[in-house]
């Protein structure tokens, strides 16, 4: 309708080491009022090991490993956007995604060559606020704060994920041949 829409999709990709993988996407947007829009989206996707993870070994410093299976994420999005006035966007975004058999380096042995293996189930909830302003100059100021905790099945934090992100990027165009200038801060 002029209000409601979906988009369902569907990629089917066949090859040699995972065979056969579906990825299903779909998105219902609905547009709440004239200047506010709700979405849901969902999508899962996969990535096949490639050449190097699966076969390369040289005995030192690397051992192959022939039964490496690809890795998955499924993901669920809940989007509302509204429009303050023309030039001026804010966003609130809350989603959770699943990753499954992800392929990571790891020890075979205590005293061997690593192997990648495929590893834990590790997931992410989170939040996200942004903003997106325009001016009439073409100056563009874009800013976000995410919340997010990712963890491994047994709940212990992901390495290296932090919980609070921050981002800010100033931008405006230069009087020469189209160019622009930016500054952009991260947290």
């Amino acid at each position: 309708t002029d209000r409601l829409s979906a988009t369902l999709g569907l990629r089917v990709d066949r090859n040699n080491t995972t065979s056969r993988a579906v990825s299903p996407r779909a998105g219902v947007i609905w547009k709440a009022g004239a200047d506010t829009t709700l979405k849901t989206l969902y999508g899962r996707a996969h990535r096949a090991p490639n050449v190097y993870e699966r076969d390369y070994a040289d005995g030192a410093t690397l051992i192959a490993n022939n039964d490496l299976r690809a890795e998955y994420i499924e993901t669920l999005e809940a989007v509302a956007e509204h429009v303050v006035r023309q030039g001026l966007v804010l966003r609130a975004s809350a989603y959770r995604w699943v990753m499954t058999d992800l392929i990571g380096l790891a020890a075979e042995s205590a005293d061997g060559p690593p192997q990648y293996q495929n590893g834990d189930k590790v997931g992410a909830r989170g939040l996200e606020l942004s903003v997106d302003s325009q001016w009439a100059n073409a100056t563009r100021l874009r800013a976000s704060l995410s919340l997010q905790r990712a963890a491994y099945s047994g709940g212990t934090a992901l390495y290296n994920s932090p919980r609070l992100l921050a981002r800010a990027n100033l931008s405006a165009p230069l009087p020469w041949a189209g160019a622009s200038a930016g500054v952009e801060w991260r947290h």
